[in-house]
């Protein structure tokens, strides 16, 4: 449990030993090997260079010329009115398409539906205020799982738009593609899919990803980047759990204030009807 003395956070007994943890150069080693890229931070870290980023879009998408010139990890998309979004990796290449690629071990949300608002957040930060829609760029929505999320055992889905009732497709520039790592089979992509699982260190067979792997796995300064981001990520999960409570603490507090701002108007309402119901009976 976090305690909170004066409104200050202190990190859980949790955090603290995770810090100690990582601060041990075997235990560095060790937690470090025990990753791949189905652990989003390590994902995100390989997936920083672009061409690492540019190897795997183009074993997905099947677009051979395709070239990532930028690529962003972990990046949050804030929202004020609503659900804010943190993208694992959102990259753009050299012809100016758009591609989204999240990592998902568990099970546990409306994956289809996730990507849904993903995008939505997404279109937002491409098209410009009074720009018509015909602006917005292709985009691609990649989600790879560690489970079959439609449970009809392929490891490969892509959605595609039709008019009901017809083989008409109608495109929107938006392509959605699910892959996961659980279903083996003989489709092309299944050993990249394989890969992401086991992330052997010791494998050259995927260019320059492997090369990436390798150099967070193998080398001491990769091992110390590595266990830099997972420290990052942890100090920006309490300071967002930080905020959320300040937030709660604020919005409780203006909830208390209008509550006692209504029972003040209404005792006063109260009180002066009263007086005028003494002045009628005197």
């Amino acid at each position: 449990m976090e305690k909170n003395y004066n409104n200050k956070t202190e990190p859980s007994e949790s955090v603290l030993y995770y810090r100690n943890y990582i601060e041990s150069l075997e235990s560095r080693k060790s937690l470090v090997q025990s990753l791949n890229l189905m652990d989003d931070t390590f994902f995100a870290a390989v997936m920083e260079n672009t061409g690492a980023c540019t190897y795997v879009l183009r074993a997905i998408t099947g677009i051979k010329s395709l070239n990532v010139i930028s690529c962003k990890v972990q990046y949050q998309i804030r929202n004020l009115l609503s659900h804010s979004v943190i993208l694992d990796v959102i990259a753009e290449d050299d012809t100016g398409r758009i591609y989204n690629i999240e990592v998902q071990k568990s099970d546990n949300d409306n994956h289809p539906k996730r990507v849904r608002y993903y995008q939505a957040n997404t279109d937002t930060m491409f098209l410009k205020k009074g720009c018509p829609y015909e602006n917005l760029p292709e985009s691609y929505f990649i989600f790879i799982s560690d489970f079959d999320p439609f449970n009809l055992n392929d490891n490969y889905y892509e959605i595609e738009r039709k008019i009901k009732g017809t083989e008409t497709a109608v495109s929107n520039g938006v392509h959605e593609i699910y892959l996961n790592t659980k279903i083996v089979n003989d489709r092309e992509i299944t050993k990249l899919l394989q890969y992401f699982k086991k992330s052997d260190a010791s494998s050259d067979a995927f260019g320059p990803l492997s090369e990436q792997v390798r150099f967070y796995k193998n080398d001491k300064k990769g091992e110390t980047r590595m266990c830099e981001k997972i420290q990052k990520l942890i100090d920006g999960a309490i300071e967002e759990k930080d905020m959320m409570i300040a937030d709660l603490q604020r919005a409780l507090k203006k909830q208390h204030d209008e509550q006692q701002k209504a029972f003040n108007k209404q005792k006063a309402e109260s009180e002066k009807i009263t007086m005028a119901q003494a002045a009628e009976i005197e």
